[in-house]
């Protein structure tokens, strides 16, 4: 038997790296530009990323997306859940989870009141296991820095 190269996380971790993400997004507050529609550099990432994400639904059969039921995780301002709601996805299975209160209250300004929005820890959100045909997430990851 081997011994892991690192120690596996638990619950009790989570609050901890929760924490530390928050920490490195207040450090970043001046950086909106690098995602602000009019730069051209953001607008063609995001245009690449609609094409992709309708292509990718294609390829999976999901034409009928007004029935599937989506939940993005670290849904920031709803940049995402807004291009779902073009896609066709319907309000009503909609959900966002947002861990910094700011572009929470950014999503809920934007986004119909039908769709769900819960703020925290996603770790800790109340989505029932099973319940989502889709769970989104596109740059959470890229926050985590602890394996």
């Amino acid at each position: 038997m081997t011994e892991p190269d690192a120690k596996a996380p638990t619950d009790r971790d989570a609050p901890a790296e929760a924490a530390a993400v928050l920490e490195r997004y207040a450090r970043r507050q001046d950086e909106d530009w690098r995602y602000h529609p009019l730069n051209p550099a953001a607008r063609l990432a995001w245009q690449e990323r609609q094409a992709a994400v309708a292509q990718m639904l294609r390829r999976q059969g999901c034409v009928d997306t007004a029935r599937l039921r989506l939940t993005e995780v670290g849904c920031g301002a709803g940049g995402m859940l807004l291009d779902m709601l073009q896609l066709g996805f319907d309000p009503r299975h909609l959900c966002g989870i947002e861990l910094i209160p700011q572009r929470l209250a950014r999503a809920r300004e934007r986004l119909p009141q039908a769709l769900r929005l819960i703020g925290g820890d996603a770790t800790l959100a109340p989505v029932e296991p099973g319940s989502q045909d889709i769970v989104l997430q596109s740059t959470v990851f890229s926050s985590l820095l602890d394996d």
